[in-house]
C-alpha cells in the first residue's frame, strides 16, 4: 500500500500554492482587461491561450489527444456553454459589482454544475462529491 503525501508536503503544497495565486489573481487581471478590451474578445483570447498551453503540456507529456467527431461536438458544447458563455456573464459582472463577490459567485457556481451533471449526464451525489 502506497503511503499518501502530507498535505505539508512540498509535493501537495506547491502545486497547490501555484493554483491558489494563478487561479486568486484572474478576479484582479480581468478587471484590468476590462477596462481596455471587450469582454468578449478578453474571453477569446484567454481560452485560446489556454487551449494552446494544454496542448502544448500534452505533448511534452507525450500525450496524444484524439476525438472521434461526436466527442468532438460534445467538447465544443460543453466549452461554448459552461466556459464561454459563463466567462462572458463574468467579465460582465465585473463592469457592475467587486471581483472578490464576482469571486464569491463564481465558486458557488459548482451548485448549479452538479445539478445539470445529474439532469443530463446522469451523474451520482456522492458522499465524497459532497
Amino acid at each position: 500500500m502506497t503511503q499518501q503525501p502530507s498535505f505539508l508536503s512540498a509535493r501537495v503544497l506547491i502545486p497547490f500554492l501555484t493554483i491558489t495565486l494563478i487561479w486568486g489573481s484572474t478576479w484582479f487581471v480581468i478587471r484590468g482587461q476590462i477596462a481596455e478590451v471587450p469582454a468578449s474578445w478578453s474571453v477569446t483570447y484567454r481560452f485560446l491561450l489556454a487551449g494552446l498551453a494544454m496542448l502544448a503540456v500534452a505533448r511534452i507529456n507525450g500525450q496524444r489527444i484524439r476525438f472521434t467527431a461526436r466527442e468532438l461536438g460534445f467538447t465544443a458544447l460543453v466549452g461554448s456553454l459552461q466556459f464561454t458563455f459563463n466567462f462572458n456573464l463574468v467579465y460582465e459582472a465585473e463592469h457592475h459589482i467587486t471581483s472578490g463577490l464576482v469571486a464569491v459567485v463564481f465558486a458557488l457556481l459548482v451548485v448549479p454544475n452538479a445539478l445539470l451533471g445529474r439532469a443530463f449526464l446522469g451523474d451520482r451525489f456522492t458522499r465524497r462529491f459532497m
